[in-house]
C-alpha cells in the first residue's frame, strides 16, 4: 500500500483525534461547572428552607440583647429612684424638740465650708432658720416634716455653692410659711362656710410643701439664693445645679454688672470724639455704634467683672409624706 494514498486518511485521524481531545476537554469542565451549581443550588435550597422554617421575629438574639438592656435600666432606675428618695433627715427620727439643733448643725456646716472655700458670707446667713437656730424655737409637730425638707433643700442648694467658688453668698432662704400656717379663727367666722373651707384648704398647701404633685409623686420646696462670682463660676453653679444628685430645677434667674460702661448713652457715644472723656472717645470707635456693634451681653467683660446674681430653685423631693394625698 502506497503511503502516499494513507497520508490523508492520517491527516484526517490526526484532527479528528484533536477535536475529539477538545470535546472531552470542554465536557469534563462542564460536568465540573455543572457539579458546582448543582452543589451551590443545593446550599441555597437548604438555606431557603431553614428561612422558611425559622421564626423571623423576634430573633433569640435580639430577645437577649433587648433583655440585657432592659435588665440594666431596670438597675439604674431603681438606683436613680433610691437616691432621688434618700432623705438625710428622716422625719420619723427627728422630734420636735430636736429640730433646733438640727438646723443649727445645717447653719454651722454652711459656714464652715464658706470659710474653709474662702467665700464672704453675712454674719446673719441663716437661710430663714434663725428663730429655731438662734432662738431656740421648737416648732409645731405639724411643721416639722416641712421644715425638715426645707432645711434639707437649704443645704443642698449652699453645697452647689460652695463647691462652685463663688466670691460671696449674699443671701439664702426659704419660704416662710409658719407666720400663715393657721386660719384667723375670727376672720373665719366672718367668712361664709364655703369661703372659710377654701382658705383651710389654702393653709394647709401652704403647710406641706411650696408645690404638691395633685397624685403627690412629688413635693417642691423653693429656695432663694442671691450671689456674687465670675462669670466663669456663674457658668459652673448653673450647670452643678443641672448635674446635682438631688433633683432640682433653676425657675428665676437675674443678674446685674457693675460696669459704668454699659451705662452710657448711645449718642453720648456717637459724639464721643468731641468730649473730653477719654472712655467716650475710645468707645466711638465703634464697639457700640455701627453695624458692627456688640450687644449688651457681648460687652459684659468676661473673667474681669463681679456679677451679682439672683435665682430661685425648686428642690424636689420624690418622698411621699405621710398622711398628705
Amino acid at each position: 500500500m502506497n503511503l502516499r494514498n494513507l497520508k490523508p486518511v492520517v491527516v484526517a485521524g490526526g484532527v479528528l483525534g484533536i477535536v475529539l481531545l477538545i470535546e472531552l476537554f470542554l465536557l469534563v469542565g462542564a460536568g465540573i461547572r455543572h457539579s458546582k451549581t448543582k452543589h451551590a443550588l443545593g446550599q441555597s435550597r437548604r438555606k431557603l428552607s431553614q428561612l422558611n422554617e425559622r421564626q423571623p421575629f423576634p430573633s433569640e438574639k435580639n430577645v437577649k440583647v433587648v433583655q440585657e438592656n432592659l435588665d440594666r435600666f431596670s438597675y439604674e432606675l431603681n438606683e436613680l429612684a433610691a437616691g432621688l428618695m434618700l432623705d438625710p433627715f428622716p422625719r420619723g427620727a427627728l422630734e420636735a424638740a430636736n429640730f433646733s439643733a438640727r438646723a443649727q448643725d445645717v447653719i454651722e456646716r454652711i459656714q464652715t465650708g464658706a470659710r474653709q472655700s474662702g467665700i464672704v458670707i453675712p454674719d446673719s446667713l441663716e437661710a430663714g432658720f434663725s428663730r429655731y437656730a438662734s432662738g431656740g424655737t421648737v416648732p409645731s409637730k405639724e411643721q416639722v416634716p416641712r421644715l425638715t425638707r426645707q432645711l434639707y433643700s437649704v443645704a443642698r442648694v449652699a453645697d452647689v455653692l460652695l463647691d462652685s467658688r463663688v466670691v460671696s453668698i449674699d443671701d439664702l432662704s426659704r419660704e416662710i410659711f409658719e407666720t400663715a400656717s393657721e386660719p384667723d379663727p375670727q376672720a373665719l367666722r366672718r367668712r361664709s362656710r364655703r369661703s372659710g373651707l377654701a382658705e383651710q384648704d389654702a393653709q394647709k398647701d401652704r403647710r406641706v410643701a411650696t408645690y404638691v404633685h395633685p397624685e403627690g409623686m412629688y413635693y417642691i420646696e423653693r429656695v432663694k439664693i442671691a450671689f456674687t462670682a465670675k462669670e466663669a463660676a456663674v457658668w459652673q453653679v448653673l450647670e452643678a445645679f443641672a448635674a446635682a444628685p438631688h433633683f432640682m430645677t433653676i425657675t428665676e434667674f437675674s443678674h446685674a454688672t457693675q460696669t459704668d460702661i454699659l451705662s452710657y448713652d448711645p449718642k453720648a457715644v456717637i459724639q464721643g470724639r468731641e468730649g473730653d472723656d477719654e472712655t467716650l472717645q475710645y468707645l466711638s470707635g465703634g464697639i457700640l455704634v455701627g453695624e458692627t456693634a456688640l450687644s449688651r451681653p457681648e460687652r459684659i467683660i468676661a473673667g474681669e467683672e463681679d456679677l451679682k446674681v439672683r435665682l430661685s430653685v425648686d428642690v424636689y423631693n420624690f418622698k411621699p409624706e405621710e398622711g398628705v394625698q
